[in-house]
């Protein structure tokens, strides 16, 4: 963190400008991507891990806010799914994306358990990992 403000001293800003810019810089951290920018947002916190569901017609996206150390992207999917289908109410049945967002396409035809999941997560290269989970 000194060396952040050392660099900033050495560009001229004096200590209330480089706290607002490191502030600018972390306040955009839960933002959604573009396609997702004016969607209905809602939080959700799912066996430790915290997302923002947004979502935009028969699309949502879950950004993971809380820090996890090194998380794998396959239980991690699975607890997106799920914050998901709490926040939208339909069903989640492909998703791609990393550890911070995933994207999922949705099914909102007849009614389904949040806690029930049957997905696949795509990637690239044709990577599928099914995501697959039942109610306790």
């Amino acid at each position: 963190m000194f060396w952040v403000q050392g660099l900033l001293t050495l560009m001229g800003l004096s200590e209330g400008m480089w706290r607002l810019c490191l502030f600018l810089l972390l306040a955009g951290c839960a933002a959604p991507t573009s396609g997702f920018r004016g969607a209905v947002v809602s939080d959700h916190a799912v066996e430790g891990s915290r997302f923002k569901v947004y979502r935009s017609g028969d699309q949502a996206q879950a950004v993971r806010i809380t820090r996890q150390f090194a998380p794998r992207i396959g239980p991690l999917a699975g607890r997106a799914a799920i914050a998901m289908q709490q926040g939208t109410g339909c069903r989640v049945t492909e998703m791609a994306g990393d550890a911070a967002v995933l994207v999922a396409r949705l099914s909102c035809g007849a009614p389904h358990p949040s806690c029930k999941v049957d997905a696949v997560l795509k990637g690239r290269r044709g990577f599928r990992l099914p995501v697959v989970r039942d109610c306790p």
